[in-house]
């Protein structure tokens, strides 16, 4: 995709011009800093000073040749944040709007059993939609946008709404969608996990300008872009493999790509044994010797490969079977003697990990 817009705003002028090719590109950023107005700009709901936009080979905009195609012949799918649903519809007249489909229901080779049963909201369809929870609505916007069968599907903050328990319960959804259907997404967040759990590329944003791109482990590494992430946000986010749960002892055993095991909280079998854990860089401990004795679940060994400094706290880049952050204090690192190729263990507390 091809994305070059010049948009004059009241305190910045927005001026992005990048080309990206993935299943999920995430605009991330701060509030304020140009994400929606962008994505109303590939909609075509924002006027464009100058540039030019192209999808799959077709240019939908271009101020030098004075193409702008309106936003019904953009092939675009847009999930805004509250979902814009309609009230005086059911929510099967809802996800049957605007989809081309034939005689056997299905819209442009897309079967609506098929979105129904990946989203799990068949048993939705008969419901109106002002009985919809935040998570049950925003789950129907996605399929109504999924059964117009666009080139491109656009999601504006689909979560922001929703508190943390339910963005964690919607999250896989999210993941399936990208896993099941052949259809990029362009997916704005200022939520630095969403960005780990579903995109393949991301570009981050501050006042209308690029900061950085690329696949969100290697592009939050700088430390340009680690300063825009918020404090509570930076976290380490890992695909494993379920070996076993055990609910008599309350945990889970789980094995990184590496083969590295570590134990996380109890979760009954899921449907599927590969699945995404998370730890906050805040809730792992180091130290330059084994601990004996202590209540931890997880002690592994790693290599501090990079230490960057921010505000008087260093961010250490540690390889211990998969590369984790780690946030300390600048006393704490002088403290231990820490530098780059030092051998330490991280000590993570089985709670301390997340799961969707």
């Amino acid at each position: 995709m091809l994305l070059r817009c010049r948009i004059p705003l009241a305190q910045f002028e927005l001026d992005i011009d990048v080309t990206f090719n993935a299943r999920v590109t995430s605009i991330f950023g701060p509030s304020g800093s140009g994400k929606t107005t962008l994505l109303d700009a590939i909609a075509g709901l924002r006027p464009i000073a100058e540039g030019e936009i192209e999808i799959n080979g077709h240019t939908i905009f271009s101020s030098a040749r004075g193409v702008d195609r309106p936003p019904r012949q953009r092939a675009i799918g847009y999930v805004p944040q509250e979902g814009a649903l309609f009230p005086h519809l059911s929510v099967r007249k809802n996800i049957l709007f605007g989809a081309n489909r034939d005689a056997n229901g299905k819209a442009k080779g897309i079967s609506m059993d098929h979105v129904l049963d990946v989203l799990e909201i068949g048993d939705l369809l008969n419901r109106p939609v002002t009985e919809l929870s935040g998570g049950e609505a925003q789950r129907v916007a996605l399929a109504r946008a999924i059964l117009s069968r666009p080139e491109l599907l656009l999601l504006d903050e689909p979560l922001a709404a929703l508190d943390i328990g339910l963005k964690e319960r919607i999250l896989p959804y999210l993941g399936r969608v990208r896993d099941e259907f052949e259809i990029p997404m362009v997916y704005v967040t200022h939520n630095l996990s969403e960005v780990l759990t579903l995109a393949d590329w991301v570009l981050m944003i501050q006042q209308g300008r690029l900061v950085t791109q690329g696949v969100p482990q290697e592009a939050f590494k700088s430390t340009q872009a680690m300063m825009q992430i918020p404090e509570e946000q930076f976290e380490n986010v890992f695909n494993v493999t379920l070996v076993e749960s055990d609910p008599e002892s309350g945990q889970t055993k789980v094995r990184m790509e590496s083969g590295q095991e570590l134990f996380i909280p109890y979760i009954q079998k899921p449907a599927s044994r590969f699945i995404q854990i998370r730890i906050s860089a805040d809730d792992i401990l180091v130290a330059t010797q084994r601990p004996e004795q202590i209540s931890a679940g997880n002690v592994v060994p790693g290599i501090v490969r990079a230490i960057d400094w921010l505000h008087g706290q260093a961010i250490l880049t540690v390889s211990a079977g998969g590369e984790f952050y780690v946030r300390l204090t600048a006393a704490a690192v002088k403290r231990l003697g820490l530098v780059e190729e030092t051998a330490v263990f991280l000590i993570m507390k089985t709670r301390s990990f997340r799961s969707p």
